[in-house]
């Protein structure tokens, strides 16, 4: 109750005091709006005729000061005998534009004065601060008043205060009635809360019986808690998925991969296995375990719900332990980028195998026909040809193998130099020359005029890469086009197509190493899937990133961007 009224005192004091400064700064408006009305004034005499006139209706002492801080009029003193008020601090909040405020003795009047100063505005500028000021001893009457209203009711309230709780702690704080109390705590599992009896009789001899037995469950209780916590965290964070399963088939426990991979809304646990599992495949394997009640059966399964199709390794163990309730433990694993890799690896060599065997074999022919000793010039030459384009065909795929194992590499060697992207935008213009012009493609470039700071061979091979790859599926007097645009400390670029696009079904595997998306077309046209994955690579190497966009039927956007110092050209 103390802190109480001391608290309230404080605020109640601050209170007054606010409330002062509110009201005096009201008044002290209020002036200055008065003075303004005959404002400017012929002479200090009529103004401070002016300032006893308002001190007679408020009671408050009023100044009227210069922005210099000279005083022009006063209700009270002489202004001829007053110093330069400039450096008062209520004066100096008044010239900011806001209501000053202070309190302390007047070096005019000799007295406790408060002191609320305003400025006076005229065409948004302060010609003038009035101030009004009031003695401080009303204020502090009333101040003492309330911390006198506040003893009393402390010097009342106190005594009873503690008369009540001297009757209140005889009744009730008995040690019978806290031993009980501490004993029902602990049948209700409250392990936390201790008592101390300080008593040599029966009841403080329960009561450290009670305590002895309270610490060791406490230690044991919390034992349990960490193993089991220790336990969630680690099978939370595993990325096998983990159910365990008792003998009548009912789960025990289930972690969140293994329910995320097997697309198991409800949490599982305290329902038959066979109840939530959704696939076909893992519900066949689960009964062949219990039917066989071998030790450990594996399997790798493919399930399709939900969509996208995933390949899981699946081991199912008998549990021999005796004394635990789990009998099965199903521990279930995500192989479906290994399946993929596998799947697209085999791809990867069936088409270069293609690639390489078509060249080879024409480069054979052709050498077995050169043998011959009969063959005209006409026929030679053509057999040569033949041999040089095969030749050229093996070293682009040759090419393309080194690209990709550069750009995959951990540490690239990269050499930034500054450049302008003319020079690049020259040089695949002749590199593209007849492809475009047998195909009569439009190739168009922007953003050339742009000076930046890149890896100029990284920059061209990505550019480059996905050219080629527009003009593979563009049809004849196609278009593809390339942007560049500079984007504060990057720059991003963008090649589009009005070719035949991709499938939406096939976009989220474009930039994998070895993927084709019409196997059979890519063929025709020299494709091995390494273009773009070749750009992915090297674009996350100069530390940018690259997207896609296709439409079936009307051409395919990609769009990337690198970090790159943009210089105005």
């Amino acid at each position: 109750m103390a802190v109480i009224g001391v608290v309230t005192w404080e605020i109640s004091d601050q209170w007054l005091r606010d409330y002062t400064d509110v009201q005096m700064g009201h008044l002290a408006r209020m002036a200055e709006i008065a003075v303004r009305r005959g404002w400017p004034y012929k002479d200090t005499a009529s103004l401070s005729t002016q300032c006893r006139l308002i001190a007679r209706d408020s009671g408050m002492r009023v100044t009227v000061i210069d922005p210099s801080g000279r005083v022009l009029g006063e209700s009270e003193g002489d202004i001829a005998t007053m110093e330069n008020h400039g450096s008062r601090p209520e004066v100096l909040d008044a010239l900011k534009g806001t209501i000053g405020h202070n309190r302390r003795r007047s070096a005019s009047v000799g007295k406790q004065f408060v002191y609320v100063a305003a400025p006076m505005m005229m065409d948004d500028r302060i010609v003038a601060i009035v101030r009004v000021a009031a003695p401080a001893a009303e204020f502090y009457d009333r101040e003492l008043k309330l911390g006198k209203w506040l003893a009393a009711g402390l010097a009342v309230a106190l005594p009873m205060a503690l008369f009540s709780a001297w009757i209140i702690s005889r009744t009730l704080a008995r040690p019978v009635q806290r031993v009980g109390n501490w004993a029902r705590q602990l049948a209700t599992g409250d392990l936390d809360t201790r008592v101390e009896v300080d008593a040599d009789d029966e009841v403080g001899q329960v009561a450290e019986s009670l305590e002895r037995m309270r610490v060791v469950l406490a230690e044991r209780l919390r034992l349990v808690q960490q193993q089991r916590q220790d336990l969630d965290v680690t099978l939370g964070n595993l990325e096998e998925g983990v159910i365990a399963v008792n003998d009548q088939g009912v789960v025990l426990m289930a972690n969140t991969a293994a329910r995320k991979m097997l697309a198991i809304d409800s949490t599982l646990i305290g329902w038959p296995l066979t109840v939530g599992l959704k696939q076909a495949a893992l519900s066949g394997l689960w009964s062949e375990a219990v039917r066989t009640n071998r030790s450990e059966l594996q399997r790798v399964i493919t399930i399709d719900d939900p969509i996208p199709t995933r390949t899981l390794n699946v081991v199912i163990t008998r549990v021999q332990e005796q004394d635990t309730p789990i009998a099965w433990l199903i521990c279930v694993r995500d192989i479906s980028d290994l399946a993929r890799s596998a799947a697209m690896k085999a791809d990867f060599v069936a088409n270069a195998s293609h690639e390489l065997r078509t060249p080879v074999a024409a480069i054979r022919a052709a050498a077995e026909t050169l043998r011959s000793d009969d063959l005209d010039v006409a026929i030679r030459n053509r057999f040569m040809d033949m041999i040089d384009r095969n030749i050229e065909r093996l070293s682009s795929l040759t090419e393309d193998l080194m690209y990709l194992n550069r750009v995959e590499s951990i540490s690239p060697e990269l050499k930034p130099t500054t450049f302008r992207l003319d020079s690049i935008y020259t040089s695949l213009r002749q590199s593209f020359t007849e492809q475009t012009r047998g195909k009569e493609a439009n190739l168009s470039f922007d953003g050339g005029n742009l000076e930046i700071t890149t890896d100029a061979r990284w920059l061209e091979l990505i550019i480059k890469n996905l050219i080629d790859n527009a003009l593979k599926f563009i049809e004849p007097h196609g278009h593809v086009c390339i942007v560049a645009r500079s984007e504060h400390d990057r720059v991003s670029f963008t090649v589009s197509d009005d070719g035949c696009g991709i499938p939406p079904e096939d976009l989220h595997r474009v930039f994998e190493r070895f993927y084709q998306v019409d196997k059979s077309r890519s063929i025709n046209t020299g494709g091995t899937g390494l273009g773009l994955a070749i750009v992915k690579h090297a674009v996350l190497g100069l530390g940018g990133d690259v997207s896609i966009e296709s439409t079936v039927g009307h051409g395919t956007t990609v769009t990337f961007w690198i970090p790159a110092g943009v210089q105005p050209s």
